[in-house]
């Protein structure tokens, strides 16, 4: 790292990441439903709050490409790696500026970079919101450090404006109107302040972000007619609240585990497993987590205010990622924010403690065991969205005309079971059928009905006249017309 400049390393690592989700990795799954084209809505309907979830910026993605169908999915990769990278660079120039150390500056960043967890967010179409969400929240961060430190008025809106932007890309953002002051606390005990004193010079702003909370809830409460602050995520339960502390524990265990290790999910949990990978990223990810351990250790006896400082740290991390860990259904995507504050502390904890000899061997083992996984697992998914893709383009001729609108039996045949949606069988990757409106130019409206069984269907050439196509899709990937 001291003889190749950062800049270049990393610009190899946009060229590489941009070329495989542009031409390697392809539509799947909620990619046809969330920040695809949606031509002929209403775009102040669009931008209403329905039930649990207020996006207003996918639905300006989506109201978009409705005048342009031909820039999806093509925008969408191009807008989401931007705000990835964009993510990158901000950790590097904060890692700059605490440890004022390149080296480890750069080795933070990039395991942020290369961690395998961050592929599901950083491939798919309709992860847009959550890196925007991240980084409209850290740019409130930004603005809340520069106002604290200013006392002028503008920076204080522009922190509170890019909280009310992070929380209308995702929910999630929500906690960025508290976690700027929870990070600010932080440094000023690090630099000797403390705690106590830290948190009175900071309480007026926890009330302004708290007040901010009460405007953004009060907005959405009163458009949405009620109070829903969950959802049930159709039959799955998946946006459902559960506050019960197992179900915490069990979430933030995968959120932190998919953030600080490089074990490939795919290869644990796919059949037939992959052992030989399984045991080479197992065992590197625990050298590489006693190592890290070993390092705080030192740290402990030698810089006590640090440490409490990491701790902090540590818990400012765990309430950014707190939203994730009350939802029923959790999938590697909800790790994304937990990796960009590991890279944070590991970047600090790095430098703020005495070498070992085995050091670089450590870090550069733990890297290529993220680079072998990450390998396995963009293979998986060029695999499984590749199937996706030739599916569609084999059944495309079964429909002699393009529909106006379209009903879809869909019959659960088989388990959708998983911890990875590339696990999961074909007719989720079509999204219940909905993936057929990209064959028709995204102008039919779709409507699913779910049944167990072709019994279940009952259906006759008098059934459903409102609709001019009607077909049946098995969630095994098979496909027979009705009506077209």
């Amino acid at each position: 790292m001291k003889r190749i400049k950062f800049r270049y390393i990393f610009a190899l690592y946009v060229a590489v990441l941009s070329c495989v989700c542009m031409f390697l990795i392809y539509p799947a799954h909620d990619d046809w439903g969330y920040a695809a084209p949606k031509p002929g809505v209403n775009i102040l309907e669009r931008l209403m709050p329905r039930k649990a979830f207020w996006r207003p910026f996918d639905r300006l993605i989506e109201y978009g490409l409705g005048y342009a169908p031909s820039l999806w999915p093509g925008f969408n990769h191009v807008f989401r790696l931007a705000g990835h990278f964009l993510l990158c660079l901000f950790l590097y120039a904060v890692l700059k500026k605490l440890t004022d150390n390149k080296k480890y500056s750069a080795i933070g960043t990039f395991f942020l970079c290369l961690s395998p967890s961050i592929l599901t967010t950083v491939t798919n179409s309709d992860y847009i919101n959550q890196v925007w969400a991240m980084l409209s929240g850290l740019t409130s961060a930004f603005f809340f450090f520069k106002a604290y430190k200013s006392r002028k008025s503008l920076y204080y809106v522009l922190w509170m404006l890019f909280a009310f932007v992070s929380v209308f890309w995702k929910e999630n953002g929500i906690v960025w109107f508290i976690a700027p002051v929870m990070l600010n606390v932080t440094y000023l005990f690090t630099k000797g302040e403390s705690l106590a004193s830290a948190a009175r010079r900071n309480f007026v702003y926890i009330l302004a972000g708290l007040a901010g909370m009460l405007l953004y809830f009060s907005a959405k409460f009163y458009l949405i007619g009620g109070i829903s602050l969950g959802s049930a995520g159709g039959s799955k339960g998946r946006y459902l609240l559960n506050f019960s502390v197992l179900h915490i524990i069990r979430n933030y265990s995968l959120i932190i585990g998919g953030a600080v290790t490089s074990i490939d999910s795919l290869a644990l949990f796919m059949k037939p497993r992959n052992i030989p990978i399984i045991i080479i990223t197992g065992v590197t990810s625990v050298i590489f987590l006693c190592f890290i351990l070993a390092r705080i250790y030192d740290i402990f006896r030698n810089k006590r205010r640090l440490f409490w400082g990491l701790v902090m740290l540590f818990v400012c991390a765990g309430y950014i990622s707190s939203s994730y860990a009350i939802v029923g259904h959790n999938n590697e995507s909800t790790s994304y924010e937990m990796i960009f504050m590991a890279g944070l502390m590991l970047g600090i904890i790095l430098s703020s403690s005495r070498p070992h000899k085995w050091s670089n061997a450590i870090i550069a083992a733990m890297f290529a065991c993220m680079l072998l996984s990450s390998c396995h697992k963009l293979y998986v998914m060029h695999k499984y969205t590749l199937g996706v893709r030739n599916f569609l383009a084999e059944h495309a001729g079964d429909f002699r005309n393009t529909p106006d609108k379209a009903y879809v039996y869909f019959i659960d045949d088989i388990p959708e079971d998983g911890f990875a949606v590339y696990t999961y069988p074909a007719g989720h990757g079509l999204n219940y059928g909905g993936a057929f409106n990209s064959l028709w130019g995204w102008k039919a409206a779709i409507k699913i009905e779910c049944v167990s069984s072709d019994a279940d269907i009952k259906f006759t050439s008098d059934s459903l006249p409102e609709y001019d196509t009607v077909f049946s899709l098995t969630q095994s990937g098979k496909i027979k017309v009705l009506r077209n």
